[in-house]
């Protein structure tokens, strides 16, 4: 069955609207040799839409992300950016860390590749995790707002060709478009549209990390928690996305309203 184009998955790249929900077969064995050239590859395996490895080199491990399609490899971009971005102007935190680039490039010519600093540890709470591993956000829920609340104090380094205020209502309409209709009709979704583009006039431009979820967030031996998977970084995003997303999050895709309120109230 072939998966519907959606408007909300696509990103504009040298004048191509490409998808990057939607990614393509790379031989393996074949990356594998790629990265043999420089590394040791401890470990190498294909993702949803990347392929990831464990590199190592002169003692030291990597984490190698390598996108499987131009539309990816748009996206994956966006995270070299914000890691970049979050380390120059927020390198003195030492509660909150993003990897730090080491290397990118083009495998073929065509599909990006980052090589950052290696995170080990536990997610905040898996993409599956069950009632009682979500409930566990309860106590994190301090240092979630404050992490939020720093990325909206980096500076505004860009603004971008769009209007930050234009962009987030026509991304909201995309997003809008792709529910089908019964479900906008039992859950009155239009109605939240309406919210948007009534308040929409209010909002502040901040930056965004744009997908701050349980599932992004790594427990770090130190203490310290990593914020990855950056894709969906804005300079110039409205305030409040990143905490407002992740109560969606939790409400959602865990399944677990109690949380998402108590996060709420705070």
């Amino acid at each position: 069955m072939t998966t519907p184009a959606l408007k909300s998955f696509k990103v504009h790249s040298k004048n191509k609207f490409l998808d990057y929900r939607l990614g393509g077969k790379l031989n393996l064995k074949d990356v594998k040799l790629f990265f043999q050239k420089e590394y040791k590859v401890e470990n190498i395996w294909i993702g949803p839409r990347h392929i990831l490895g464990i590199l190592l080199k002169n003692e030291k491990r990597y984490f190698l992300k390598l996108a499987t399609s131009e539309g990816i490899s748009v996206v994956t971009q966006k995270e070299f950016e914000w890691n970049n971005y979050f380390n120059k102007f927020a390198d003195k935190n030492e509660i909150y860390k993003v990897p730090k680039n080491y290397g990118s490039g083009y495998y073929r010519e065509t599909y990006l590749y980052l090589i950052t600093e290696y995170f080990k540890g536990d997610l905040l709470c898996p993409l599956t995790g069950s009632k009682k591993e979500s409930e566990n956000l309860v106590d994190y829920i301090d240092r979630i707002i404050d992490l939020s609340e720093i990325i909206q104090k980096l500076p505004q380094v860009k603004n971008g060709d769009e209007d930050f205020r234009v962009k987030f209502l026509r991304k909201t309409e995309d997003w809008f478009d792709d529910i089908p209709q019964d479900i906008k009709e039992k859950f009155q979704i239009r109605n939240l549209l309406q919210i948007v583009k009534d308040g929409v006039n209010l909002l502040n431009c901040k930056p965004r990390h744009g997908d701050l979820a349980p599932w992004h967030i790594i427990k770090l031996k130190d203490g310290s928690l990593g914020l990855i998977d950056g894709e969906h970084f804005l300079y110039n995003g409205v305030e409040n996305y990143d905490i407002c997303y992740f109560i969606q999050r939790v409400f959602s895709v865990l399944k677990n309203p109690e949380v998402a309120k108590e996060i709420f109230k705070q």
